[in-house]
């Protein structure tokens, strides 16, 4: 089993223990807010709500606790408190200290990626993890544009619905320029999707690109691998995908020249 099959079975295995033992069923207001209490930490700058079963009322109530005032770290995985949910803590001023923040699976969908982006409070965020959300290119043009992430320097985008379109954005964008890790695994760049990210201009900063099960094939692995775009990169993943001899040998050569590793199995 691959590093990211055994990085997925985990996260599963996770959720599944904390919705056994949090299993947050119709929570009420009160309740919400005797759980979130229950899991702040001692200084108040740090929140891990892992399968608490949240859903959108569950995230309304949070967004109106003022204990959560000096909140720093938000861990939300599994909640499923979709753009509604989203929205809500967006307009929260008790957001305002966040770097880093757990959304992954829950349903967020473009318009959620678009109440995050335009939320007058989160603009300190370093983390950013938005796996499987059912993100596309209308979400992620809104997030391209937006001023609020010129601190960011992880951003987790696998698992969603990525396309071609989508990267494009992300590859023009000018407010991303802080950014080291990307995270694009299992989405539906292909070839022009690869094509579009080696010409990026603006995210010289990446140390690890993560591009595997993209359906990308030589025609767009071999630019990738040759981009002159990330001076600083270490790690390039294009695992999963469909790459032939050109690949393989491009890679040998970008290696053998530099302290990079590219995987492709």
């Amino acid at each position: 089993m691959n590093f990211y099959k055994k990085n997925m079975v985990c996260w599963v295995l996770i959720i599944v223990a904390w919705t056994i033992i949090y299993p947050g069923v119709s929570l009420g207001e009160n309740n919400v807010e005797s759980l979130v209490l229950s899991r702040l930490s001692e200084d108040g700058k740090s929140l891990d709500l892992s399968g608490a079963g949240l859903g959108t009322s569950g995230a309304k109530v949070l967004a109106k606790m003022k204990a959560l005032e000096n909140l720093e770290t938000l861990i939300m995985p599994g909640n499923k408190i979709k753009y509604a949910g989203m929205k809500a803590l967006a307009k929260s001023p008790y957001f305002k200290k966040l770097k880093i923040l757990d959304l992954w699976g829950n349903l967020l969908g473009d318009l959620g990626l678009k109440a995050l982006s335009e939320s007058p409070y989160i603009k300190d965020l370093v983390v950013l993890k938005l796996w499987k959300n059912e993100i596309g290119e209308a979400g992620l043009e809104l997030f391209s544009r937006s001023d609020h992430f010129k601190k960011l320097k992880v951003l987790m985008l696998n698992g969603n619905l990525i396309s071609p379109e989508g990267v494009g954005y992300l590859a023009e964008s000018s407010q991303l320029e802080s950014l080291e890790i990307l995270n694009l695994f299992s989405n539906e760049l292909g070839d022009e999707g690869a094509k579009a990210l080696a010409k990026a201009h603006s995210l010289k900063k990446l140390k690890e690109i993560y591009l595997g099960q993209n359906q990308i094939s030589d025609a767009g692995a071999v630019p990738m691998i040759e981009s002159k775009s990330f001076p600083e990169l270490v790690i390039l993943d294009l695992s999963q995908n469909h790459l032939g001899e050109p690949s393989l040998i491009s890679a040998f050569e970008r290696t053998r020249k530099g302290n990079m590793q590219i995987l492709t199995r």
